[in-house]
């Protein structure tokens, strides 16, 4: 056990306190508010091994199964000391379901702006265990591999979008573990689109080379989520919505890799030449193998 699993009334307190405020932090804040919570003696890590975080209620979990014991049971703390964490917990939680349910574009935005992710210097588990949106930037001084005719981008938080996408089931899986760290562009048409700007060559991905899904060889794959790592930083919104959301970051930010549900007309010719591209090797290679 890293920690321990005896506290104080008083210790009980804060732990919650700061639980309550690392829920709603940026990830910047995160990281120093779990080290304030290690301080006092807390891991969640001797109790659990889920990695997607924890909230207060996990906390008092721990406690009404007898994990985690109170010493000086006598302590009473001051009513409006109980009242403030407790009203902490309460706004956490109301803040959470208004997330899940606002369609206020501007509302989602800046919830967008306070969930900022780097693939390369911060930890997959900054990222929501859970549905919603995000949208992918280009770093300062970086830019889109080169094609015949340079798209026209806006910019979200003085970074240029590039595109802009939707995980049904789990931002974290779809995100960092097939976006970032997949190797497969088979399972992300982000990585495709990409991959094919830069004039990786697409090979089948299943063992059925007649289905037309396609990847890139090992080498070029490893290529491409170092150069994502190192060139693309995330924001991100959890949330049901996120179909109806998807539209309207499409239509507010036009992102060029974005081919569907974008009809505007700025950009529509780069969009068309990434779709050639796309599409060049799948129909080569289905004539390839029909022919034999």
């Amino acid at each position: 056990m890293k920690g321990r699993n005896t506290f104080t009334n008083s210790e009980i307190l804060t732990i919650k306190k700061l639980i309550s405020e690392k829920v709603v932090a940026t990830p910047e804040k995160q990281k120093g508010i779990r080290g304030k919570i290690r301080k006092i003696g807390f891991h969640y890590s001797d109790f659990s091994s889920k990695k997607d975080g924890y909230t207060v209620s996990d906390f008092e979990a721990l406690i009404r199964s007898g994990q985690i014991k109170i010493s000086d049971s006598s302590y009473k703390p001051e009513a409006n000391e109980t009242t403030k964490v407790m009203a902490k917990s309460v706004k956490v939680e109301k803040q959470i379901a208004e997330i899940q349910k606002t369609k206020d574009l501007r509302s989602n935005l800046d919830t967008f702006k306070i969930n900022r992710f780097d693939p390369k210097t911060d930890s997959e588990t900054n990222i929501a265990n859970s549905s919603g949106n995000y949208i992918l930037c280009l770093k300062e001084n970086s830019n889109l591999p080169i094609a015949s005719i340079k798209p026209i981008l806006t910019s979200f938080e003085g970074l240029q979008v590039i595109y802009t996408g939707i995980a049904s089931g789990s931002l974290r899986t779809r995100d960092f573990r097939q976006h970032f760290k997949g190797n497969n562009a088979g399972r992300s048409t982000l990585r495709k689109s990409l991959g094919v700007l830069f004039g990786y060559k697409q090979i089948p991905r299943d063992s059925d080379p007649t289905t037309g899904k396609t990847k890139f060889n090992i080498k070029d794959e490893q290529k491409l989520s170092e150069w994502m790592c190192n060139n693309l930083v995330m924001y991100f919104l959890p949330t049901s919505d996120f179909d109806n959301i998807e539209i309207e970051l499409i239509n507010h930010f036009n992102p060029p890799l974005n081919l569907k549900h974008n009809s505007n007309i700025v950009n529509l010719d780069f969009r068309r030449i990434l779709s050639s591209l796309r599409a060049k090797n799948i129909e080569s290679r289905k004539g390839k193998y029909n022919s034999r």
